[in-house]
């Protein structure tokens, strides 16, 4: 439910900046204003489909918050992180087991644990 309100929050906050500055937000407050509305979802995403293994460590996956653990796989990059969980990877099945999350979501989902991970 938060994960949904906080998302309204970001959108709404989105608008009034959007008409505060005539239309156009750019350079980096618009970089923060989208880094954290997709935050945001990525939470919202990580609640719905990934805490049941990304919270225990459950066949392997690395847990939320274990810098160590997700060290290796940062560094190869969010790219190679994001093709893994579209397509699976070791005992993750493709798109962690559900098939109709997009592409944007597992990106936000994966930001948002790379974001709590480092």
């Amino acid at each position: 439910m938060y994960g949904r309100l906080g998302l309204l929050i970001g959108s709404i906050s989105l608008l009034l900046l959007t008409a505060a500055y005539g239309g156009q937000i750019t350079g980096p407050l618009k970089a923060a204003v989208v880094a954290d509305s997709e935050l945001k979802l990525g939470q919202e995403v990580y609640v719905q489909a990934c805490v049941a293994c990304h919270g225990s460590g459950l066949a392997g996956a690395p847990k939320l918050g274990d810098k160590d653990a997700w060290a290796p796989r940062i560094a190869q990059g969010v790219e190679k992180m994001i093709g893994s969980a579209i397509n699976g990877k070791g005992g993750m099945p493709p798109r962690g087991g559900q098939a109709g999350l997009s592409d944007e979501k597992i990106r936000a989902a994966v930001s948002y644990m790379v974001s709590k991970s480092k």
